[in-house]
């Protein structure tokens, strides 16, 4: 029975990458493998619990120690790490420890991006200049390095040395991996794009545990006068440009319906400050909210409005659909390799305050339509999107790699 180590790092909050990460290590066990994982960052008390009913979970440290004891948990870990026959980096984990792995076990290491590390590559995700991460790039470091080494690294003298110099061994580590797999055909093109990479990218992409929603009844599915959004507070997901986008529906519909966003992140302040000082009554920001919750929130809400820039595939559209809700998404991205236009969603231009405001009058006036949509979200979720099905194609190709 192979011994896979499942590798994970939620840079500065729990997000959808999260919740793949750890799905993979449940499902991975579940198909025999004796997996591990290694999980550092947030994590919500009821996907810790998840995790922790299958698989033995580890901590996984940052490579950029504070201390001789943090030194001495980076050399402990990586010890540890030499004893799998595979060891699984799902999404992302720090860039450093990264770097450590791969000169040591790069022959061991496969690769499930998610994307790209967005601090140093957001040109090459989103055509956008990776300037455009600095708001979140810095308190994100800080909160994880520490105050010395961000305020050293990160100053406004050394910012665009520090991002170069980290490119060069995001590069290096990229290279030393045995092999690369990704969760859409979008994330390959870049991958490709960027690291010159010289065999072949399998996609995979990610699923939902539909054990979470057995008892789902979408005929059931109790709808409120709410649109839902559900995405981190940070500049990719684009809170800025669906606030603004419904500031240009006519007051009755402001009236007869409210946008709730779940999330957090560096831009709650900015984006609160939005709300007020746009006078959006119809708009309320939660955060901290459980998966109970976010559960609750997609099985009652009329549909989701989802127009992140540049998502790579984007987890919320196919969850939203397993409640028979449909999307309103972005057309740039991977996401729209789930959602397909006009049949089980609406594909927006993410920078057209417009469009995603036609989008949300056209389902609020057509609830059969939504509700149609919905149901055939959720069909093709199930059919093609399940992580039973995501997890049985990472097993066949590291069974085959070995």
């Amino acid at each position: 029975m192979p011994r896979l180590a499942v590798l994970h790092y939620a840079l500065g909050r729990f997000g959808g990458a999260a919740k793949i990460a750890i799905l993979q290590a449940v499902y991975l066990s579940r198909m025999g493998f004796d997996v591990e994982m290694f999980y550092g960052g947030p994590i919500l008390d009821d996907w810790k619990r998840k995790a922790m009913e299958r698989v033995p979970v580890n901590s996984l440290p940052l490579g950029l120690p504070k201390s001789l004891q943090d030194a001495k948990n980076i050399i402990m870990t990586l010890k540890k790490l030499g004893a799998f026959d595979v060891i699984l980096v799902s999404h992302g984990i720090c860039p450093f420890f990264s770097r450590y792995l791969t000169m040591l076990l790069g022959h061991k290491v496969v690769w499930y991006c998610g994307e790209p590390l967005r601090a140093l590559w957001e040109d090459y995700v989103s055509r956008e200049s990776y300037e455009t991460q600095r708001g979140t790039v810095k308190p994100t470091s800080k909160m994880l390095y520490g105050k010395t080494y961000s305020s050293i690294f990160l100053s406004e003298t050394l910012y665009n040395l520090s991002i170069h110099t980290l490119r060069t061994l995001d590069k290096k580590t990229v290279g030393s991996y045995r092999k690369i797999m990704a969760n859409s055909y979008f994330t390959k093109k870049v991958v490709k794009e960027l690291y010159k990479t010289d065999y072949d990218v399998p996609v995979v992409h990610p699923g939902v545990d539909v054990t979470q929603y057995a008892n789902v009844k979408t005929s059931k599915c109790l709808v409120s006068d709410f649109i839902l959004a559900v995405g981190a507070m940070i500049p990719m997901k684009n809170h800025v440009t669906l606030l603004r986008a419904l500031k240009r529906l006519p007051a009755h519909y402001k009236s007869r319906i409210k946008l709730l966003i779940i999330g957090d992140g560096p831009m709650k302040s900015e984006i609160s400050s939005m709300i007020r000082d746009s006078d959006l009554q119809n708009v309320e920001l939660r955060a901290n909210v459980t998966e109970e919750e976010l559960l609750t929130y997609y099985t009652h809400c009329r549909f989701v409005v989802h127009v992140a820039l540049y998502e790579p595939f984007g987890l919320v559209p196919l969850e939203a659909a397993l409640f028979g809700k449909t999307s309103i998404i972005s057309n740039l991205g991977g996401t729209k390799e789930f959602v397909i236009d006009g049949e089980t969603g609406i594909l927006v231009d993410p920078y057209s305050t417009i469009e995603i405001a036609n989008a949300m009058v056209s389902l609020i006036d057509n609830s059969e339509l939504a509700h149609t949509m919905g149901l055939r979200a959720r069909k093709r979720a199930l059919a093609e999107f399940t992580m039973e099905m995501s997890s049985k194609s990472i097993a066949k190709i590291l069974k085959s790699d070995n």
